[in-house]
């Protein structure tokens, strides 16, 4: 027979294992697709506009490259090459920021993703022995 306590215990572990296995998946799967998300989004959008983006404490930081590109868009080139090489920094400045955002949003996703990975196998676990108290009856 089980104390008072330990049976409380063994009741709270039963009702949050599917809980744990959904939300656990949900957070994969939110992290995941986040990810995905912010690998598709590097090709596609220029760092000038990711401020817009649905993740606006990440996509806020994009504004650090505004001065730069603002300074960058006064510069009027004189010769060829220096034409060139004007569009040479504005793209490196592009692409830089670009990275960074990736890099931040596969550092959020990877830790959402890992989180769900975390009560998947934590809810897995538990399965089994939570199946051979449900057979002794306790």
């Amino acid at each position: 027979m089980l104390h008072e306590r330990d049976a409380r215990t063994l009741h709270r572990a039963r009702r949050w294992q599917r809980r744990m296995l959904g939300v656990g998946a949900l957070l994969f799967l939110l992290g995941a697709l986040y990810m995905l998300w912010a690998v598709d989004r590097v090709h596609s959008v220029p760092a000038s506009a990711e401020p817009d983006a649905f993740d606006r404490p990440v996509a806020a930081l994009a504004r650090l490259l505004q001065p730069a590109q603002e300074r960058l868009a006064q510069v009027r080139p004189i010769t060829q090459l220096e034409g060139s090489l004007l569009e040479q920094l504005k793209n490196q400045t592009d692409v830089n920021g670009r990275l960074m955002l990736l890099v931040l949003r596969l550092l959020v996703g990877s830790v959402v993703a890992t989180a769900g990975l975390a009560l998947l196998a934590t809810a897995l676990a538990r399965w089994p022995l939570l199946g051979i108290f449900r057979r002794l009856g306790i």
